[in-house]
Order: C-alpha cells, then sequence, then structure tokens
C-alpha cells in the first residue's frame, strides 16, 4: 500500500503548477476582454467641436449636386428655347391703355391706308427688381420713342429697344434702375386689326341689310394680349388697367368694367372705362361696334347688358332675362358676392364655335 500512496502524492504535487498556469492565463484573458469591451472612462475637460475649415466647407459643397447660380437673369436668354419667356423681375401693378381703333364699321367710313390700323400709347407702372434692361412681349407692333421715369419723376434714357427674338421687345436703359423703386414705362405703338383670324384683336364682319358691316373684339388666349399691347404677357404676373379707347363716332365700346366717361369730338368718340381689379393679361377684353343692348339688374343691383346683331336683338330676351337669376343663385349657392357691377354678354356672329369669358365681358361666337 505504500508504494501507491508514494506515487498519488507525487502526480499530485507536479499537477499544482499546471493548474496555477491555466488559471492565471485565464485571468489575464479575462482581464484583456474587460479592458477591450468595457474601457474605464476617465474625466475629460467638456470641448465644443472643431469647425470645419474653408477647405473642408468646399469639399463637401463639391459632394452636392446642385445648379450653378448666378445673379445675372438674362444670362440664358439668348438660347432658343427660352427667346419667348421673360425673367420675372420686374412686377407690373398698373397697365394705362389707350387705343385708338381705325374700323370702317360701315360702307361710308373709311380712313384710307389706315382701315383696321390700330394706333396705341401703354403707360406702365412697375416695382423694378433692378439692372439695366426690361424685357416685354410684343408681336406685330411699331414701336415709337419711349421714356422711362423714376418714382421721383427722374428720367432714366432708353439707348435702345431691339426685337432679337420673335415676340420680345428688349430695352436696354443708360443707367441702372433701383431695386424696389416705381417706375413708369411710356411706349407708344402702332398695330393692326386682324381680318385674317379671330384671335388677338380682330375685325368680324356681319350683315346689316344689304350692308357689310364690322365690328373689333379680342379673344385672348393665355398669350396673346400681346397682339393688343406690349406687355408682361404671363398669367401668373397679374395689375390693374385703366383703358380709354378712341371709336368711330356711331359706334360702342365695351370693356371689362363700366363706362366711367363718354365724350364725342366730330368723328371719334372717346370712352373712358374704371379702374379694373388686378387680372391677368388674357383676361383684357375689349368690343367696338354697333351693337344694341337690352338692360336689366339682378336683384342685387348689377347692371346687366346683353349686345347683339340689330338683326336678332329680340332674340336675346332669353338670356337677358336669365343671367341676372343665375347670377344671384350662384352668389346664394357658392356664398361669395359679385365683386362688380356689371355684366355683359357680347354676342356675334363668326367663323368658329367659341365662347370666351373675360372677367365680366363674355363673348359668345355663334356659328
Amino acid at each position: 500500500m505504500r508504494p501507491y500512496s508514494v506515487a498519488r502524492d507525487t502526480s499530485r504535487t507536479a499537477a499544482t503548477p499546471l493548474f496555477l498556469a491555466v488559471g492565471l492565463f485565464s485571468m489575464i484573458l479575462l482581464l484583456i476582454y474587460l479592458l477591450v469591451y468595457f474601457p474605464v472612462a476617465t474625466p475629460r475637460l467638456a470641448t465644443s467641436p472643431t469647425p470645419p475649415t474653408p477647405k473642408r466647407q468646399a469639399d463637401e459643397a463639391t459632394q452636392v449636386d446642385v445648379a450653378p447660380a448666378t445673379t445675372d437673369l438674362y444670362a440664358f436668354i439668348d438660347r432658343v428655347e427660352h427667346r419667348r419667356q421673360i425673367p420675372m423681375l420686374h412686377q407690373p401693378f398698373l397697365y394705362a391703355v389707350r387705343l385708338k381703333l381705325y374700323l370702317p364699321w360701315k360702307p361710308n367710313v373709311t380712313f384710307g391706308e389706315n382701315d383696321f390700323a390700330l394706333e396705341g400709347h401703354l403707360r406702365m407702372h412697375f416695382v423694378s427688381g433692378g439692372g439695366s434692361r426690361i424685357l416685354l412681349h410684343s408681336v406685330d407692333q411699331h414701336i415709337g420713342d419711349c421714356s422711362l421715369l423714376d418714382e421721383f419723376g427722374r428720367s432714366i434714357g432708353v439707348k435702345q429697344v431691339r426685337r432679337e427674338h420673335s415676340q420680345l421687345l428688349d430695352f436696354e436703359l443708360m443707367h441702372d434702375m433701383i431695386s424696389g423703386m416705381n417706375y413708369t414705362l411710356d411706349i407708344p405703338f402702332r398695330g393692326h386689326i386682324s381680318q385674317d383670324k379671330q384671335d388677338g384683336i380682330f375685325a368680324s364682319p356681319y350683315k346689316h341689310g344689304e350692308e357689310t358691316r364690322f365690328l373689333t373684339a379680342t379673344h385672348l388666349q393665355t398669350t396673346e394680349a400681346r397682339s393688343v399691347f406690349p406687355c408682361i404677357d404671363i398669367p401668373e404676373v397679374k395689375a390693374q388697367y385703366d383703358v380709354v379707347v378712341e371709336h368711330p363716332t356711331g359706334t360702342s365700346a365695351v370693356s371689362n368694367m363700366m363706362e366711367n366717361e363718354t365724350s364725342v369730338d366730330g368723328n371719334w368718340t372717346v370712352t373712358k372705362f374704371h379702374r379694373t381689379p388686378p387680372m391677368s393679361t388674357y383676361l383684357f377684353a375689349l368690343a367696338v361696334s354697333d351693337f344694341p343692348f337690352l338692360e336689366s339688374h339682378s336683384s342685387q343691383g348689377i347692371r346687366i347688358r346683353v349686345y347683339c346683331d340689330p338683326l336678332k336683338i329680340a332674340d336675346s330676351v332669353l338670356m337677358l332675362d336669365s343671367t341676372g337669376p343665375l347670377l344671384d343663385f350662384f352668389t346664394d349657392y357658392f356664398g361669395i358676392p359679385y365683386p362688380l357691377d356689371k355684366l355683359g354678354p357680347f354676342i356675334f356672329k363668326i367663323f368658329d364655335s367659341d365662347s370666351k369669358s373675360c372677367h365680366l365681358h363674355i363673348t359668345r361666337r355663334i356659328p
């Protein structure tokens, strides 16, 4: 039994260093694990993040895909796809339009070579966005000597007026305008009343017994006011209008608003209209004819006139009798009062059938 006891004690003594080495190695691994994944927090002074250097900002900016900015709003105006567009730099708030219509409305009325001509004067009041250029839309108009005044009455010379692109007038000024200041641009111009198409301002023939007579009317789509007078012909650019029309004596003029004053000077009659509310250019409406009218009033006192061919005036009674009640119905239905004091349907015959509502002046074209 003794030899066995000596051998067992000897093996136990030899294994002790091995157990100690394994335990020490395991503790070292555990300590390394704890130090790696659970570092001891040490106190540190609070510091603000370092602002990026200019170079760093520039590098970061280059990573963003943005369109290049430019202060020159006319930089791309010479490109073909931009030739009918105007930068939104100047904001008109009032157009004072004076038109003289050489309308040979019946056979014994003639103006010689001026038949179906149109002479006009535009005074555009606008808030400038600065710069030395003004762009306006204009079609088939000859432009006279123009002038520009600031809100203090100081003159700014117009160096030249160019028409390099279709439907655009380019005014180049002697000096820069001041951004935010009011200016007044005066433009005399000459155009014509179309006999070939029924858009813009045109003449339409009709029969009066054995005679062929003519009326003049406007039919403007969103980009056709430029054929009547120079303007910024963009629907979202809205302004008020003061309208004065010179027309042959024996005719009457109808526009968006009620007549303010009418005077006769020999062969010419001058009709002035009240100022319109702000509206888009294509809502401008004008008609000159010898048409009679039927008149009534709505229950709210709105004046209603129906203009029609003299031979068909009796057929307009139904329209006159129904317009007032319809106006009252829609006013009550929508709960929105009618904003102005007149409504005037104007009915005439033309080659196609179409109708156009022009801010309280309605034209109805019958086949």
